[in-house]
């Protein structure tokens, strides 16, 4: 399949700024990393912040749009629990470099959090905290809950769990071999957020 001049871009920037960062990135980088004239960069993008931003919003607002999607879902709330975790599994494994940008806002001092946040993270925020609520009112987690600290910390555990799976996979060589599967991150975070799960060691039902 040929690419665009545009995909171009977008594909080589996605590299360049997982490898370098925003600061360590330059539009001759990028535009050498697509075998492009810079020229032709600038012809759709106008700067380096434009082209940043518009690789951030338009992953962003996909991921989020997914999230408000599984916790929308039709289904009961271990079910979407468990939609979640696989949602950040798959994310992770299929698009690690956008994955190192994303964090690159949320963990450390992003430049464009505020903007993200305001636009994006809080409603999803929001949506997460509440089915936190409406689940531990129907009785599938525990009413001790801080629903909106569960929030946070849902996507704490598995961005942790997903982005350092070379770290897990040796810890697990001198611990629990099984801390590095996907089945024992679905046990696990049952256990955190329900009473009838802990000890259960099974993964929520699909």
């Amino acid at each position: 399949m040929t690419l665009t001049s545009k995909e171009k871009i977008i594909k080589a920037a996605i590299k360049v700024f997982a490898a370098k960062g925003y600061d360590g990135t330059s539009m001759d980088g990028i535009a050498q990393a697509a075998r492009l004239t810079k020229p032709m960069i600038y012809y759709h993008f106008k700067n380096k912040k434009d082209l940043y931003l518009y690789l951030l919003e338009s992953y962003v607002e996909r991921f989020c749009n997914r999230l408000q999607d599984i916790l929308t879902a039709p289904r009961d709330h271990l079910q979407i629990l468990g939609m979640l975790i696989d949602y950040y599994d798959e994310s992770f494994r299929t698009n690690p470099e956008m994955l190192q940008l994303y964090q690159r806002e949320t963990v450390g001092h992003g430049r464009f959090l505020e903007h993200l946040t305001e636009r994006y993270f809080s409603k999803i925020q929001h949506q997460m905290a509440a089915f936190f609520r409406d689940g531990a009112q129907a009785g599938a987690f525990r009413s001790s809950l801080n629903y909106d600290l569960c929030a946070l910390t849902l996507p704490a555990i598995l961005m942790f769990h997903f982005s350092n799976r070379n770290v897990i996979q040796q810890l697990s060589k001198s611990a629990d071999t099984q801390i590095a599967t996907t089945e024992a991150i679905h046990s696990h975070v049952l256990s955190l957020f329900t009473a009838q799960s802990e000890g259960s060691g099974e993964r929520c039902p699909q």
